[in-house]
């Protein structure tokens, strides 16, 4: 049984039966819905109005969805944003790495408060324990790092400005907090002199695949998730280039395939010298296939870059190969700044920032010159310095040097 009663000027309150409780009180559902006051003045349209509201609120509570706002608990509000909101809005990664802190920090913490309940201070407090010793489940030392707690800002924001606009809750207790202070990793790049050194060290020290994986990262700049699903029809043989149309990301370790990171597909134009390597490589690597017959284990795909039995590599196995190279010959950077010093050189270079933009895959050169300003800062101040030779005051001759005006 369903049944609409009026309660404030604006205000009516929906009301279904679900039968009666063990000592036959029957067992109700309420909610309060709000209507325009322009609509209160068309009887029709009201009518029409709270009859769809009023179906839509009995089919939750059949089908066990509906939970009274003021009597659920921030794990079971959690749990609806998950499936109704969170599941349809994010990526497959970033779901992943937001449920991780879920389960880990956020939920250990609120889920037996009720969300309405939830205050600014709880929230305060909460950031201050996950600074503190004791926060980080891996048993280290400390407390999380502030990128950590950024992150976990971000989630609860995300949660209690759904839970808002659902009105769930009144008022979003994140509203009034200041954003949590991130500490940027520094950007690690090479010079020219740097980055020749490495490339020389790369075929002294490296297996032709490992060689080629990280010459691929420096010289085309690409992130670890865009060289592991390359591919032998990924090369463009005519136009000296590679297709960088997909990436692998880790969900959980799970390796899943999908669009790049500006969800376009690229060609970059590579060195000759670079084409000349691939070449040699390609030439060995299809030799190699055709010793392994039936022991390929790479089905269709042909990865040009794999475990020796076709299989693609996973993300992670390229940054731990280039961790046990760095901590043994003391490389001072991670794998991603071989990128990073590929947009550096060119910056420096003083090659044109649009050309720079397409080649790093940046949706925008304004993306660039904010990740890059330092350098841009540093080149244009080089560049003004040139001028430096004219300032008349430094002049030698300054009056011998302009004649015949």
């Amino acid at each position: 049984m369903a049944s609409i009663q009026k309660r404030g000027k604006q205000s009516f309150l929906l009301v279904v039966e679900i039968g009666s409780d063990a000592k036959g009180k029957r067992d109700k559902r309420t909610k309060t819905v709000r209507v325009e006051e322009s609509l209160l003045k068309k009887k029709k349209q009201l009518n029409d109005f709270l009859q769809a509201e009023l179906y839509k609120f009995k089919a939750e509570v059949e089908a066990g969805e509906y939970i009274a706002p003021n009597k659920m608990l921030f794990s079971d509000f959690v749990e609806e944003w998950r499936t109704k909101k969170a599941q349809k809005v994010l990526g497959v990664k970033t779901l992943a790495e937001r449920l991780v802190n879920i389960k880990n920090h956020i939920n250990p913490y609120f889920e037996s408060k009720r969300i309405e309940k939830i205050t600014p201070m709880h929230v305060v407090t909460f950031y201050d324990y996950l600074s503190k010793d004791g926060a980080r489940k891996d048993g280290k030392s400390g407390g999380l790092s502030p990128n950590t707690i950024y992150e976990i800002d971000k989630i609860l924001r995300h949660i209690f400005s759904t839970a808002k606009e659902w009105r769930v809750i009144k008022n979003n207790p994140m509203e009034s907090i200041d954003r949590p202070k991130t500490s940027k990793a520094e950007m690690a790049f090479l010079d020219q002199e740097q980055a020749a050194e490495l490339i020389m060290w790369l075929y002294d020290n490296l297996t032709p695949t490992w060689r080629m994986i990280f010459l691929t990262a420096l010289i085309g700049g690409l992130r670890r998730g865009e060289v592991a699903p390359l591919e032998l029809k990924d090369i463009v043989w005519e136009r000296n280039s590679l297709l960088i149309n997909k990436s692998l990301i880790s969900a959980n370790g799970t390796p899943i395939l999908k669009d790049t990171k500006n969800g376009r597909s690229d060609e970059l134009t590579m060195q000759q010298w670079y084409m000349d390597e691939l070449k040699e490589f390609v030439h060995e690597w299809k030799k190699e296939r055709m010793m392994l017959g039936d022991q390929w284990q790479g089905g269709d795909h042909q990865y040009l870059f794999h475990n020796g039995t076709g299989r693609r590599f996973h993300p992670q196995s390229i940054t731990q190969k280039w961790w046990k190279i760095k901590n043994k010959h003391g490389f001072n950077m991670r794998l991603h700044d071989l990128r990073h010093t590929m947009i550096t050189l060119l910056i420096e270079d003083n090659v044109n920032m649009r050309i720079i933009q397409e080649r790093a895959r940046h949706n925008s050169s304004k993306v660039t010159t904010d990740v890059y300003g330092h350098v841009t800062r540093r080149t244009s101040t080089a560049a003004a310095e040139k001028f430096e030779k004219f300032n008349p005051r430094k002049s030698v001759n300054n009056s011998s040097t302009i004649s015949g005006l």
